[in-house]
């Protein structure tokens, strides 16, 4: 089993999100719906309706095949996208497969003191954070919030 998780951004120097200087993640999907959520273009996931591709002043967003697709090397983080958005979500999600997100971690492994899972709900995608945790363990102390 190789669990994958969409995740909505990551965050390599975050001294906000837990002690010490870490690598925030922060997952797509929650079933919680907090009146006093932080990140609330984290809950829902994008349905392809493309409301957002004309509102890119980069065009990082664009249709596929009936998908909305984001090229991450152009986007400005101007969050034009997540406003224009009917259901206040965010097209610039990235799906990882376990061993990618180590990858990530593993670049700034040197860097950090620790990791913060977030987002959207965590615990949506238990079997991935498990398993990111379980290898980053084998090579890394980290604090893990």
């Amino acid at each position: 089993m190789n669990p994958k998780a969409v995740v909505n951004k990551i965050i390599p120097f975050s001294n906000v999100d837990g002690p010490g200087n870490r690598l925030a993640i922060f997952l797509q999907g929650c079933n919680i719906n907090c009146v006093y959520c932080h990140n609330p273009e984290t809950i829902n996931s994008c349905n392809h309706c493309g409301a957002c591709v004309n509102h890119c002043p980069t065009k990082a967003i664009k249709m596929a095949e009936d998908k909305v697709t984001y090229e991450e090397g152009l986007c400005i983080g101007c969050d034009q996208c997540i406003k224009i958005c009917g259901y206040s979500t965010s097209p610039r999600t990235k799906e990882y497969t376990v061993e990618a997100l180590y990858e990530v971690i593993e670049g700034y492994a040197p860097f950090i003191r620790g990791i913060t899972v977030s987002g959207g709900e965590p615990t949506l995608q238990a079997d991935f954070i498990a398993a990111v945790t379980l290898l980053s363990a084998f090579c890394y102390t980290f604090i893990l919030h």
